[in-house]
């Protein structure tokens, strides 16, 4: 009986996929952003500078700013400050909610007077959502295949 049990767990294994692109899920959205002043400073690294914990994200979603903040994940609220070759920089997870021309807004919120929208292009194919384009308060500053989704933004 246990043979019998073991082959069927196995049969269905390998037929569960039929077509590898209907089993996988490929997400590739994070943004890096290298915060600058005008001397050229890390604004994670230097004293008066940003931090993480003041820092809050927003989603659009049909037409509303709706503060992001999921408890079980790893960033719950959307950011995190990593160490990069170049220093610290913020790693976002833009909204993945689509308008009509396959774009998404995001807004960082770094004080009541001080935030900046970024807007995404997201090719969301079979199991795929892959960022394609970034605009920081709509200037384009990355597009795919370009290089690895990180620029900089002097403040």
């Amino acid at each position: 009986m246990k043979k019998i049990i073991l082959l069927v767990i196995i049969g269905l294994s390998i037929f569960a996929c039929a077509d590898d692109n209907e089993c996988c899920v490929n997400v590739d959205i994070g943004i890096d952003i290298k915060y600058l002043n005008a001397e050229g400073d890390n604004l994670f690294e230097i004293d008066n500078g940003y931090n993480e914990t003041s820092i809050t994200i927003y989603h659009k979603i049909n037409g509303e700013w709706n503060k992001y903040y999921k408890s079980n994940l790893d960033s719950p609220k959307g950011i995190k400050v990593v160490k990069g070759e170049n220093g610290k920089v913020l790693n976002i997870s833009p909204s993945t909610t689509l308008d009509a021309n396959n774009l998404s807004e995001t807004k960082i919120e770094f004080s009541d007077s001080d935030f900046d929208i970024i807007k995404t292009e997201i090719d969301k194919n079979s199991s795929n959502t892959i960022v394609t384009k970034v605009w920081y308060n709509g200037n384009l500053k990355w597009e795919a295949n370009n290089s690895e989704r990180m620029f900089e933004i002097i403040k």
